[in-house]
């Protein structure tokens, strides 16, 4: 079942559906304050920013850093697995040539002798 609803609503009606606080008044003091010229607002604004920033760039860091080890691992798995194919291909075609070189001896060694 498939069913299809389209809503023409405001952000801020959105925001009041989904149960959201109103932070614009909060935005408005921290602009004011800026605008003002609040150097110390301004500076742990531009230090939380900052810090969050990192964190997030660590964790981006953290997260490529296990994926790129998960592919490597993959690879030394896939690496592994074929180098057993092809050992085991061996093995098979090692045991397929004595046989095959036994049948040639049977079949010379039971030519009639003249």
């Amino acid at each position: 079942m498939k069913i299809h609803v389209e809503v023409e609503i405001t952000p801020e009606e959105m925001r009041r559906l989904v149960g959201l606080p109103d932070a614009q008044p909060l935005w408005d003091a921290v602009y004011k304050r800026i605008a003002e010229g609040d150097s110390e607002m301004i500076q742990q604004v531009a230090k939380t920013a900052f810090t969050e920033g990192m964190k997030t760039i660590d964790l981006s860091a953290r997260v490529l850093k296990s994926l790129s080890g998960l592919a490597s691992n993959r690879k030394s798995t896939d690496k592994q697995a074929s180098e057993e194919d092809s050992s085991s291909d061996k093995e098979e075609s090692q045991k397929t040539t004595p046989r095959k070189a036994n049948a040639t001896r049977r079949s010379a060694s039971s030519k009639p002798k003249t």
